[in-house]
């Protein structure tokens, strides 16, 4: 089968390096898949599932934001956070959640609003993605 090479980097650390044959990501503007050949490409991440195949086997992960560039040789992701589903601390996902609906439950202010939100938005994201572990 075909791959391509692919890196992803957070501001912490280097997630992934090697050849797959497919990546899904949740792009600002909706999901999409990324095969080898694809065209050159750049599209800012939202916060969704993350999947990579390598060796026909898929791997998930939680993204939150940041950028995919597809290059000639090489696609790089730089996200601000990624985590695999098997990485994924349950157990915080639920109290980040929790504490998000208390804060738009007692919201002062838009800004306040957008944050618990956005918190809300990465907690539920993180939950969906660990029950797909493998």
């Amino acid at each position: 089968m075909t791959t391509f090479y692919l890196k992803i980097v957070t501001p912490d650390r280097l997630i992934f390096e090697g050849e797959v044959e497919q990546l899904s990501v949740r792009a600002a503007t909706g999901d999409m898949g990324i095969l080898p050949g694809h065209e050159r490409y750049v599209a800012a991440l939202g916060i969704g599932p993350f999947s990579i195949q390598q060796n026909g086997i898929k791997r998930y992960a939680a993204v939150a934001n940041g950028f995919l560039k597809v290059g000639k040789t090489e696609t790089t992701v730089l996200a601000l956070s990624c985590e695999w589903a098997d990485e994924i601390d349950v157990e915080r996902a639920k109290n980040a959640k929790e504490r998000a609906e208390n804060r738009l439950k007692n919201m002062q202010s838009k800004r306040e609003m957008d944050l618990a939100e956005l918190k809300m938005k990465k907690a539920i994201n993180r939950l969906s993605v660990s029950s797909m572990k493998k």
